[in-house]
């Protein structure tokens, strides 16, 4: 039997093919994963850019329900100041009652807001698995402000953060109008309303500090 043994050209040039061939797979891998790169960091950018959007907004919010809040909580704090003081120099029960008709009717309005705290653009971001190509540190400021947010959200929804007992007040408000409630019971609901205002509004504080400015 008789074999032909390959002339060392033919060797040489198949070599060459193959090296080639090589190299066109091992380049067109590193180009897709290039394009694959490129994607993704746009990807993350874009969802950063919609996240920022969306904090700064809820700061905003978070900011103009504070004002409103803290608007409310100074007449509160002042007609219970008065009020007690009144208590305190014996003023008789129908006198100190009378006000809450007149220039105390303000102190017992409860208009406690939250805000609604967006979370939209998050919530695409980790569906689209964007989050995965941002820097850690980035990363980890929007974990904590959306953080954040969720446990402000359950706390005012829940109630748990208000202090405020609402059946009992919404009996010493019918007792107000009907002209049975007494000072003593007025400077309890007042008390109440004060620290329901304290309570949502030092958690929007806190929430505020994680949120860009």
């Amino acid at each position: 039997m008789h074999f032909e043994v390959p002339k060392s050209k033919k060797l040489k040039e198949f070599g060459g093919e193959y090296v080639m061939i090589v190299i066109s797979i091992l380049t067109a891998l590193a180009l897709e994963h290039a394009v694959q790169t490129i994607h993704h960091k746009h990807l993350a950018h874009e969802a950063a850019e919609k996240i920022e959007a969306e904090l700064r907004l809820n700061a905003k919010d978070v900011q103009t329900v504070l004002a409103h809040n803290e608007s409310d909580l100074k007449e509160v704090k002042r007609v219970r100041a008065e009020l007690l003081q009144g208590i305190r120099d014996k003023v008789a029960d129908d006198v100190l009652m009378a006000r809450f008709k007149t220039d105390w009717k303000e102190g017992i309005t409860l208009g406690i807001q939250v805000p609604t705290l967006r979370h939209e653009a998050w919530d695409a971001a980790v569906a689209n698995q964007a989050v995965t190509w941002m820097q850690d540190e980035q990363l980890q400021r929007y974990v904590t402000a959306y953080a954040n947010m969720r446990d402000v959200q359950t706390l005012t929804g829940a109630g748990s953060a208000n202090f405020l007992d609402g059946p009992r007040m919404m009996d010493m408000l019918s007792d107000l109008e009907t002209g049975i409630a007494t000072p003593h019971q007025m400077l309890k609901t007042l008390t109440q309303i004060r620290s329901a205002y304290g309570s949502i509004d030092g958690n929007l504080q806190g929430l505020l500090k994680s949120l860009p400015n």
